[in-house]
């Protein structure tokens, strides 16, 4: 057999298998419909259940986390006044100045870090170590911005937004539950992150500044979002009268968080519920943590690959939708179906032995969603952005077989994660009645996160499967997707706000 007949014959043989491994990613309008279903059903036990985000209470269902924030009401965009916000994410840190101007517009300060290897996942960092290092960075940049108003008579409100599940029991408190994504201090879970934060400011200095709320950056998104709601990203009034409904991140990880009648959070305790609703409190913003959903794994569509993927990963077990959706995990799930198309002798037969691999291919997490995105919108006749990406990102030469194989692959496992991404939309759309209530009514959904914002296609690819699902096309259309422009920020100050 010649060199080009082998190659042919190989060719074939992988066109075939990525056929039906493309087919294994595929999200029908049935599935769709009952994921949205089961993600009501994990809503109302998580409600009434207290329990741990792991979806588990003593080996039993306990659903969705469904954690209460304390945030009982929307701005409206004609508040003023200049906050301080401090948002901790996966990779790293922003202090912020916000100056609400009272018509729906901000302007902010902002300095960000990224947070030190030492405090990462794997090292031996300590809580001090970690809300030292903000205290720090806090009073760099109050230093820099904000000297003139360093007076002890001067009190600065800030908002933490935090970007980790944490057990609140009022506005300004609130334990960690367990670290998702970058860090992983185990002294710090079960411990108030704001006493942590406030006690490393009065150790620097900054008594004068006081964390009078937090947040996360799935509820800061929302916040934002009623804030400038009527307001275009370059400043422009639309004229649009439109429900804010939902807030939302699909970036590193994903998240939502919605308002939810006080009368339906059974997981409150009765004393703080009355209060509330004597205060004429009627609705709480709600922190989904929908990262873990169907951790059961009853309803999502799995892979021989997202079993191994959550096998290998650290927290195996957990944030299985989030393993699916979010971007930390899309260039994961890739690498781990060219490793196997390998071992099979099906893509890259240049490298007779897995140890011969390229050792970025061999490494976990080292093919980004960045290199996924270019490869998704190569349009070329040789896939010539793909070839590049792959030499660029992995040192990995390609034929135009693989390549063809590999766009395939990067297209079914970008449009799996937004069509899941649309069930939470729909569900929450439904279980709150959103759309039904006003004639025509229509909502809005704001949204932060890389994935949702960059990505080619994924906010077109969620519609598409909001149409499919339950909501069908009439709900996708009253439907609208807004950016919450520096949303922690903002968001962060607006929580100190209502504090």
């Amino acid at each position: 057999m010649s060199f080009d007949e082998f190659h042919k014959i190989n060719d074939t043989k992988l066109l075939e298998e990525v056929t039906k491994i493309c087919a294994e990613f595929e999200v029908t309008a049935d599935q769709l419909k009952d994921m949205t279903s089961y993600f009501i059903e994990q809503m109302e036990i998580g409600l009434a259940n207290n329990n741990n985000n792991e979806g588990m209470i003593n080996g039993n269902n306990a659903g969705l986390a469904m954690i209460p924030s304390y945030v009982t009401s929307k701005p409206n965009g004609t508040e003023e006044g200049l906050f301080m916000a401090a948002v901790l994410g996966g990779m790293n840190f922003r202090i912020c100045s916000v100056q609400l101007n009272g018509d729906h517009t901000f302007n902010i300060k902002q300095a960000k870090t990224r947070i030190p290897e030492y405090l990462m996942e794997g090292t031996d960092a300590t809580s001090d170590d970690l809300f030292g290092f903000l205290a720090r960075r806090t009073s760099a940049f109050i230093n820099k911005f904000h000297s003139d108003i360093m007076k002890p008579d001067t009190p600065l409100k800030l908002g933490f937004t935090f970007s980790y599940p944490v057990d609140q029991e009022s506005l300004n408190s609130g334990t960690l539950i367990r670290w998702t994504k970058g860090l992983n201090i185990p002294d710090t879970v079960g411990k108030d992150v704001v006493q942590l934060y406030q006690e490393q400011l009065t150790i620097v200095g900054l008594n004068m500044v006081n964390v009078v709320a937090l947040t996360n950056d799935t509820i800061g998104t929302f916040l934002s979002l009623c804030y400038a709601q009527g307001i275009t990203s370059d400043g422009q009034v639309t004229g649009e009268i439109s429900e804010p409904v939902i807030g939302c991140i699909f970036g590193t990880g994903t998240n939502g968080c919605y308002m939810e009648k006080i009368e339906n959070i059974k997981k409150l305790p009765d004393y703080i519920r009355e209060r509330l609703i004597h205060e004429g409190k009627t609705e709480m913003c709600i922190n989904i943590e929908w990262g873990s959903f169907d951790n059961d794994n009853q309803v999502l569509p799995t892979t021989r690959y997202d079993i191994d993927i959550d096998k290998k990963y650290a927290r195996n077990g957990g944030q299985l939708f989030e393993k699916r959706v979010s971007g930390m995990f899309l260039g994961e799930i890739l690498r781990n179906v060219l490793v196997d198309l390998h071992s099979r002798g099906l893509i890259l037969t240049q490298f007779r032995k897995h140890e011969q691999l390229p050792h970025r291919l061999k490494t976990p997490f080292q093919l980004s969603s960045e290199v996924l995105a270019r490869i998704e919108i190569d349009d070329s006749s040789t896939l010539r952005e793909t070839e590049l990406s792959f030499l660029q990102s992995l040192r990995l030469p390609t034929t135009l077989a693989e390549r063809k194989a590999i766009q395939s692959l990067v297209r079914v496992i970008s449009r799996r994660s937004a069509y899941l991404a649309s069930v939470p939309i729909a569900a929450i759309l439904i279980k709150t009645g959103a759309l039904n209530k006003k004639y025509h009514g229509e909502v809005t959904v704001g949204y932060d996160g890389s994935i949702i914002e960059l990505y080619p296609g994924f906010k077109s690819m969620m519609r598409q499967a909001l149409a499919m699902g339950p909501i069908g096309s009439e709900g996708e259309r009253k439907t609208h997707f807004v950016h919450s422009k520096d949303s922690g920020s903002a968001g962060g100050a607006l929580c100190a706000l209502v504090a």
